[in-house]
């Protein structure tokens, strides 16, 4: 990020902030460009989905199905 501010994306918003504006739990980032903060919440749920079909998620798979709640995490 040489030397200039990072962007973050506020997820309550749904809108990119500069790194002046202090970011909050509601925050992914930092990004070094406005549009790669932008672009985060579908990169990220690229991420999750490549996760949750991985052996790596297998046990959290499990411990969801063995749940009570009734949610389909698979």
């Amino acid at each position: 990020m040489s030397g200039s501010q990072p962007y973050w994306y506020n997820l309550s918003t749904q809108s990119v902030q500069r790194a002046d504006e202090r970011p909050s739990e509601d925050t992914l980032g930092p990004f070094a460009t406005a549009a790669e903060a932008e672009d985060s919440p579908a990169v990220l749920l690229e991420h999750a989905r490549a996760w949750l079909e991985s052996e790596e998620s297998e046990p959290f798979r499990q411990m969801a199905a063995e749940s009570d709640d009734g949610i389909d995490y698979a």
